[in-house]
């Protein structure tokens, strides 16, 4: 029978072939130890070509799957009683492994680390990282917080499994994160857990996306409210955009940091913005026309 591992890294890879040689070498001495299985998760239709090495498992998804879809199917195959998460555009350090291995699961159910940009990284790929990750790039101190990015994360799987009714959407960290709190479990931050992000998204790629994610927040936040509340939240949609933005602008300028790079990548980091916001407003009007999920 083979032993089950410590930790089952989950990866969503979507568009992230590329990445694939770093992510690998980063966990290879894991696997070879056999305290760690990899589960390379992909969409049908974005094929992903893995070297034969042992304790890699890969599994197709859906066609056109999202990444929290993509994870939903790994932490099901999982078979360690730890799960940690990366995107494939998200490059594990050599101590990411080591300092998983470490964290305490019974103390906090869940731990997000850092997630650093590409020092080589184009102005699409800073204005993803600026968008997505500017929240989790720079702290220094390991605290409890109510929100961790699960691009760069470990969970006890039980905990995720315990949330059975939530899976089949996918694993979309908020509502998880939102049923762990209710239950009385924490989350916290590792700066130790560092991961580099490495764009691979196109930009046309990456809006899409963006459209598809806000389109899914729009109608799980709206689809359990009455029906006045929904045409409320359609209505007053189109205040999402600049509020948002400035809430991401403020915070990037107030972090030297981050600040760097901050102007040539700001029309994307706007546009990626503007596509959310296009998505949040066409998931209101499913909720309202189209009733609850």
């Amino acid at each position: 029978m083979t032993p089950i591992p410590a930790i089952s890294v989950v990866v969503g890879m979507q568009f992230a072939q590329s990445n694939l040689v770093a992510i690998l070498a980063a966990l290879a001495p894991g696997l070879a130890t056999g305290q760690v299985e990899l589960l390379l998760c992909h969409a049908s239709d974005d094929p992903l070509v893995v070297p034969a090495m042992p304790g890699v498992r890969v599994i197709a998804g859906e066609k056109d799957a999202l990444i929290p879809e993509l994870w939903r199917d790994g932490i099901v195959a999982a078979r360690a009683p730890v799960v940690g998460l990366l995107s494939g555009h998200c490059v594990p350090s050599a101590t990411w492994l080591d300092t998983a291995l470490g964290l305490d699961l019974q103390k906090h159910v869940g731990y997000g680390g850092r997630i650093v940009n590409d020092p080589m990284s184009d102005r699409v790929g800073t204005a993803i990282h600026l968008l997505r990750y500017s929240s989790f790039a720079h702290f220094d101190t390991a605290r409890t917080v109510p929100e961790i990015a699960a691009d760069n994360a470990v969970y006890r799987r039980d905990a995720i499994l315990g949330c059975a009714d939530l899976l089949p959407d996918g694993f979309w960290e908020p509502s998880f994160h939102a049923r762990f709190r209710a239950a009385g479990d924490s989350l916290a931050l590792a700066p130790d857990l560092v991961v580099t992000h490495v764009n691979r998204y196109s930009p046309t790629a990456f809006m899409r996306q963006r459209r598809r994610h806000g389109v899914h927040f729009g109608q799980t936040r709206a689809g359990g409210a009455p029906t006045g509340r929904r045409w409320l939240m359609l209505l007053t949609s189109p205040a999402a955009f600049p509020i948002f933005a400035a809430k991401i602008t403020t915070q990037v300028l107030r972090d030297a940091r981050l600040k760097h790079g901050f102007w040539s990548a700001a029309p994307w980091l706007y546009l990626f913005m503007a596509n959310w916001s296009l998505g949040e407003s066409g998931g209101y009007a499913k909720a309202v026309f189209g009733g609850q999920r």
